[in-house]
């Protein structure tokens, strides 16, 4: 008999999974939900709505307004207690970011939940252990500690994100495992007799970005940048354009334009610019990105191998780089080619199935 699996999202993956059953955008952040064996396991999902007008969301409002404001994560009860039946009801919850997980950790803490809990942290222990000196940061480690403790598997994305959690939370290193993140190879691909344009391409929004550091740079060549972020005007030349809101076919069409794809990152222990980098890759592009701890498996992200790899914060080595990919057109193409091949084989979205799949088999036998 299958084991039914209930997945929590944040918000907007109904809208991603129709628009990938209607070739119109991939499935990277559905982790790897359509492609579960459902012999053994059969899958839902419950998400957030950012428009909803429930009155268990307005209930939940303030209290949540405040965590957020405070840890910088939010604390989606009223997404856990909106769907609380259908919640009930599954063999194995897979929380798939921190601010819906934080109330399934609670509730289990609290002896209210049953069924077994897969974890997927995204940042959790970085924004708490960069706040040791607050006292507020400090009560809320000891609190979410006792949450984290209480579920029977937490999943990090990069290998640099887990002794961060360990350290955190208190959480036995024999229940914190890396899930290799995994991206649509079928939807980020090498476009066919796609006319090559003559900019450098980079994406991104989250803080982690280290803009700053590539806007120093000084090339002939242009740059696009795909950002919500503000960024400094004074840094903005000529040869820089920014935009944003793009749709996944209008960004695949940059990617594949671009001569190579550049994610500067600041040095943080969590698998920041993750998802771009591998869509770039599943694109056939190289990446120019920067070494950082978090970088998710180094022996696979080899330098002008898979990937280009840079020092944070340095201005000069970055320069370097892309002029060489920009020089070097050939090598800029053998890279591109290694880290397609990559994706095929261990960073796709099927991967990220069978890899979550075995978690949950896991945790229900």
């Amino acid at each position: 008999m299958p084991i039914h699996c209930l997945f929590l999202f944040r918000r907007n993956r109904a809208k991603q999974l129709q628009d990938w059953r209607n070739g119109d955008g991939p499935v990277d952040f559905l982790y790897g939900f359509p492609f579960i064996d459902s012999s053994k396991v059969v899958c839902d999902f419950v998400e957030g709505d950012d428009r909803s007008s429930d009155w268990r969301r307005r209930v939940c409002y303030p209290m949540e307004y405040v965590i957020s404001r405070i840890v910088q994560i939010g604390f989606s009860l009223h997404i856990t207690w909106i769907h609380w039946k259908k919640i009930t009801k599954a063999d194995v919850l897979v929380s798939t970011v921190d601010t819906c997980g934080l109330p399934i950790a609670m509730l289990k803490w609290l002896g209210f939940l049953r069924a077994p809990v897969i974890y997927i942290s995204q940042g959790l222990a970085h924004r708490l252990l960069a706040r040791v000196a607050s006292g507020w940061a400090w009560a809320f480690r000891l609190v979410y500690s006792r949450f984290l403790q209480s579920v029977e598997r937490v999943l990090v994305l990069g290998e640099g994100a887990a002794a961060p959690v360990v350290r955190a939370f208190g959480v036995g290193p024999e229940r914190v495992s890396v899930l290799p993140f995994g991206v649509d190879d079928s939807f980020w691909r090498p476009v066919d007799n796609h006319l090559q344009g003559d900019y450098v391409l980079s994406v991104g929004t989250d803080a982690a970005r280290d803009y700053t550091t590539l806007l120093h740079v000084s090339t002939q060549s242009k740059l696009h940048i795909v950002t919500r972020q503000r960024l400094p005007g004074s840094l903005l030349g000529p040869g820089v354009q920014v935009s944003s809101d793009h749709s996944f076919a209008q960004l695949r069409e940059l990617y594949s334009g671009a001569r190579f794809v550049v994610i500067p990152l600041q040095d943080v222990d969590q698998p920041s610019g993750q998802s771009a980098a591998l869509q770039a890759m599943a694109c056939a592009k190289a990446v120019i990105i920067t070494r950082t701890q978090g970088l998710w498996e180094v022996e696979h992200m080899r330098h002008m191998d898979t990937c280009y790899l840079v020092e944070p914060g340095d201005v000069e080595s970055l320069r370097e780089a892309m002029e060489y990919l920009w020089g070097n057109p050939a090598e800029a193409e053998r890279i591109g080619l290694n880290a397609r091949r990559l994706v095929e084989r261990r960073y796709n979205a099927n991967s990220l199935a069978r890899n979550l799949e075995r978690h949950v088999l896991a945790v229900a036998a």
